[in-house]
């Protein structure tokens, strides 16, 4: 029997890593004009010791849909998005990670790209 095309899953990359500086963290870049970022799954954990506010936003001070308090080290979120609620950013516009403090946080991102 043929999957229905809405079932088919896309072609997931994954972008992992740390960020530490204060403020706004590109995470991916802006994929060009007419292209959204759509995320499917996201990990964020505080590596330091310092409680850290993480905010993750649709573009460089654009609108926060994630917000994390990690008050200690190794407090974090994971998130699944299901397929039907994916979080799909606007379009040309980065995903940014915005900390409170210069302190270190890991992230991981399952996203695809989509057009407009």
């Amino acid at each position: 029997n043929a999957v229905p095309v809405s079932q088919v899953e896309k072609t997931i990359t994954v972008v992992s890593g740390t960020k530490s500086a204060s403020g706004d963290n590109s995470l991916i870049s802006a994929p060009g004009a007419g292209v959204k970022i759509v995320i499917a799954w996201i990990t964020l954990q505080n590596e330091s010791s310092t409680a850290t506010t993480m905010l993750l936003q649709d573009g460089s001070g654009g609108s926060t849909f994630q917000r994390v308090l990690g008050q200690n080290q190794g407090d974090g979120i994971a998130v699944v998005y299901p397929a039907d609620a994916r979080k799909k950013l606007t379009a040309n516009t980065a995903l940014n990670l915005n900390l409170s403090g210069a302190n270190a946080c890991g992230y991981t991102v399952g996203y695809y790209t989509e057009q407009e």
